[in-house]
């Protein structure tokens, strides 16, 4: 394993690829300039389908773009050099992505308040889905 460089954005360190990064929030600019917002929205609406349809795991190939596309937009503030090849190739699977995507979003003190409603909603969901069942 790498050693953890000097970065200029603090965050969360990951490996990829056998290698130590920080993953940093990701920028304003992303928001502001970009469309994070509009990708992140249609990540967690895929992710709402998936607790609707009893956790099936059925994610478009666009989400998954869109999800190596934030993570490399955060990693490219410490790591210009950064692609979403390396990032592709770095992954573990699906699922490191997606823990990837849960670091970028719960960095954010707005973000972690959201989380938190969904997962209580979906929560409450379950139950009184098994509540009707029984």
């Amino acid at each position: 394993m790498a050693k953890k460089q000097n970065v200029k954005f603090n965050g969360v360190e990951i490996e990829l690829g056998g290698e130590i990064y920080v993953l940093p929030p990701l920028p304003i600019k992303a928001f502001s300039k970009g469309d994070a917002s509009k990708k992140i929205q249609h990540i967690q609406s895929e992710f709402m389908k998936m607790n609707d349809n009893n956790n099936s795991f059925n994610i478009s190939q666009e989400s998954i773009s869109d999800l190596v596309s934030l993570v490399t937009m955060a990693l490219a503030r410490n790591y210009p050099q950064i692609n979403e090849d390396i990032v592709e190739e770095g992954c573990k699977d699906i699922m490191f992505l997606f823990s990837l995507f849960q670091h970028l979003i719960t960095q954010s003190e707005e973000m972690n308040k959201r989380i938190e409603e969904m997962q209580k909603n979906a929560l409450r969901a379950f139950v009184e889905k098994k509540e009707s069942q029984n």
